[in-house]
């Protein structure tokens, strides 16, 4: 039996989605190098419901600064996908992981419209997908070459990057766009720190 959609976990750090008991996967965009295993390795992972393989993470190159940055789900406490999904279809699981279930789905796209970050897609089939961790085993992470992607509890200093990728929310455009906006506005943020 799954979690209501009104789950939240105990101990979150406010609209961040940073829940203090939950192991979260980080992004360090300085160190991608834009190899893409991390994209074959998420498409891999058979899932149920998907026609076509499907990565569930997101990579954005930013020819302006040579540098590539990986985008994948926040998993935020106060998930907008989750609560304005009208059919149920989003919800948490026991690990504060937001899933969705296809056969619930309704297909409106407010899941995808919703997402301020662009971490919701429609595939093929016009049905959503998002990242989901992989169960606790995410398969990003386990072939990244260089640690730009970490699975773990709190960090601070992880927490914090998280925190500066999550204030760069946009209400407007595709999710290419608003990925788009968030990685450009990260590069600048990390690049201001070491220069």
């Amino acid at each position: 039996m799954r979690p209501s959609p009104a789950y939240r976990p105990e101990s979150t750090k406010g609209c961040w989605g940073d829940a203090l008991s939950v192991r979260n996967i980080y992004v360090q965009p300085e160190k991608c190098v834009g190899c893409l295993r991390c994209v074959r390795a998420c498409a891999a992972v058979e899932r149920r419901g998907i026609e076509s393989p499907q990565a569930r993470l997101f990579i954005h190159r930013h020819s302006d600064y040579g540098q590539v940055v990986p985008h994948l789900c926040f998993q935020c406490a106060a998930a907008m996908c989750l609560e304005r999904c009208p059919s149920g279809a989003m919800f948490r699981d026991d690990n504060g992981v937001v899933k969705i279930d296809l056969e619930l789905c309704v297909v409106c796209g407010r899941c995808v419209s919703s997402c301020p970050y662009g971490m919701v897609e429609l595939d093929s089939t016009l049905r959503p997908y998002k990242c989901d961790g992989c169960d606790g085993d995410p398969a990003c992470v386990k072939v990244c070459p260089t640690q730009a992607l970490v699975f773990g509890t709190v960090n601070p200093w992880l927490v914090d990057l998280r925190e500066k990728q999550m204030r760069q929310r946009s209400a407007q455009g595709s999710p290419s766009m608003k990925r788009d906006r968030l990685g450009y506005a990260l590069i600048v943020e990390v690049q201001g720190e070491s220069g």
